[in-house]
């Protein structure tokens, strides 16, 4: 048992309140505490690191039920902790940290919790302090009753306990479906600096079973010069603009090309002391005077990190705030840095009619994410030496003109995307992997084959093949949309196909996947319709 003692946390209570109205994302308000934990521990890596048994920082953000059903929202890490002088300012309002980190303004934890729920309490010991610090905010009821002061426990621990821990309950929001996913997606972007290092680890459960955050760095465009050399586009650029009172505002990092254009990856990102400001997975800094039109390559195909160490940014940390012409003065620099790679990025030789993307990647698979069909779902692509990720086909054309002739004229269709990805996920805590390759050299050949493989003993493992030149296909390379459909469908059908086998058999749920005759097994054509029709339904209501 601890003694309870008072904080005063003057001024009014009754602004508490108001937090839940601040201009906040899912994303933005976690990443408070996340920006806490993170600046903990880089104030007292050296500590941390010596510990015996310290492998890395880790964050887990829980989203659960308590007893009796009624969600909460919990993060907890095994940072430094906080002395009672730290833990004081966490609670009270306007009370900035000693100096300007990440946690800069003094206000992150106590708006993020009010915007998330109604009660919120905040757990901490600082490493050898022997001291916990236990506290619970009832915001309604300080809105009513004004009070000054709330109560805190000081608890005796061990002194080799150290972190924190969040929880916030009766919430005013709640995330489902596609708000998990996209709000994983934008942690994994916006800490990326964090992550790649792997001494921090993020957690987050979603509800869906636990997944480790990773960040996959994009392919750097690479060009066979004449002579033989290859050139990889990529160079580190730094620069300073001159703000008002002659203050002046530092930039560094790098730009590039991608490997293969994509909307969702192009752009520049913008870093501030380590943590994604702007774009990090989608919604890239994209300024027109450096892109162009989001029909050319440098709007697909450029792309950077930049960091804005001692920029100025908004309260909520979700942009700049870079008013008075300092952002004109960054655009006008960045326009002059990037010049011959705007050019070789718009460079298009002899383009062929369209563009397809044929790949099976997230864009792909988010969708059955966020409808909840797939949980934990990772899309990693395979690399083949003796296989390009784009190519050149030819399809009969589709000009009326030509649909009676014995030997209609050709449409050129480029073809982007990874020939070979493999899709692991998980659904009530089964274990799948498909491999999935795209086949585009042969029309006759079948349209889709399913090959269940037997070494596997920890997960059911499936081998697809795709034949995108079967000539029902070539239908669909009028537009991307149709594709991007195809892609969904196909990815739904061989869903339906492992699912209704796994649920028809008692021998599935009792061997391990190593040890199923998958050519023994009856599946009805019913349970494969049934299912194909409920997994479609759940992909377009997301």
């Amino acid at each position: 048992m601890g003694n309870t003692k008072t904080i005063n946390i003057r001024p009014t209570t009754g602004v508490y309140a108001t937090y839940k109205n601040i201009k906040y994302d899912a994303w933005t308000a976690i990443a408070e505490f996340v920006d806490n934990s993170t600046q903990s521990y880089y104030d007292h890596e050296k500590e941390l690191k010596a510990l015996k048994d310290w492998n890395s920082l880790d964050i887990y953000i829980t989203y659960q039920k308590d007893a009796q059903g009624n969600p909460f929202i919990e993060i907890k890490d095994n940072a430094y902790g906080m002395n009672f002088k730290n833990f004081q300012r966490a609670i009270i309002l306007d009370s900035k940290p000693e100096k300007s980190t990440r946690s800069e303004f003094g206000m992150g934890l106590k708006t993020a919790a009010c915007w998330f729920g109604l009660n919120w309490s905040v757990e901490t010991v600082e490493l050898n302090s022997c001291k916990k610090y236990k506290t619970s905010v009832d915001v309604e009821k300080l809105s009513r009753t004004k009070d000054e002061e709330i109560s805190y426990e000081e608890i005796e621990c061990d002194k080799n306990e150290h972190g924190t821990i969040i929880r916030i309950w009766n919430l005013n929001r709640k995330l489902f479906g596609r708000q998990i996913q996209n709000t994983k997606d934008k942690l994994r972007g916006m800490y990326r600096v964090d992550l790649r290092t792997e001494e921090i680890r993020i957690y987050y459960n979603g509800g869906n079973g636990i997944e480790l955050l990773k960040y996959e760095t994009p392919q750097i465009f690479k060009e066979t010069l004449p002579d033989g050399n290859v050139k990889e586009w990529k160079k580190d650029i730094s620069f300073e603009i001159i703000g008002d009172n002659y203050k002046v505002y530092h930039v560094n990092g790098f730009i590039g090309i991608l490997q293969k254009g994509d909307t969702y990856g192009a752009g520049f990102t913008l870093i501030r002391r380590g943590r994604v400001i702007t774009g990090g997975y989608e919604d890239c800094y994209r300024p027109r005077e450096v892109f162009s039109s989001s029909t050319t390559g440098a709007y697909q195909r450029l792309f950077g990190e930049l960091n804005l160490d001692d920029w100025p940014v908004t309260q909520t940390k979700d942009s700049f705030d870079w008013y008075n012409g300092l952002e004109d003065k960054l655009i006008e620099k960045l326009v002059e840095v990037s010049t011959d790679f705007k050019r070789k990025a718009l460079e298009n030789k002899n383009p062929p009619k369209k563009t397809v993307n044929v790949g099976i990647d997230n864009t792909t698979i988010n969708e059955f994410a966020y409808a909840g069909l797939i949980q934990n779902a990772i899309v990693k692509q395979i690399e083949k030496e003796d296989e390009k990720t784009e190519s050149v086909i030819q399809i009969p054309s589709k000009d009326e003109s030509d649909s009676c002739l014995l030997f209609p004229q050709m449409d050129e269709i480029r073809v982007e995307g990874n020939d070979n990805t493999q899709i692991s996920f998980e659904i009530s805590s089964r274990k799948y992997i498909l491999n999935f390759t795209i086949k585009k050299n042969n029309s006759d050949e079948k349209w889709l084959v399913v090959s269940p493989k037997k070494n596997n003993n920890s997960a059911i493992e499936v081998d697809v093949e795709w034949n995108i030149v079967h000539p029902f296909f070539t239908s669909c390379f009028v537009t991307q949309e149709n594709f991007d459909s195809m892609k969904k469908f196909v990815f739904a059908l061989v869903l339906s196909e492992i699912e209704s086998t796994y649920t028809s058999s008692e021998t599935l749920k009792s061997d391990s996947p190593a040890d199923i005759d998958y050519t023994k097994i009856k599946i009805s054509p019913f349970d494969i319709r049934e299912k194909m029709n409920e997994t479609l339904k759940a992909v377009i209501r997301s």
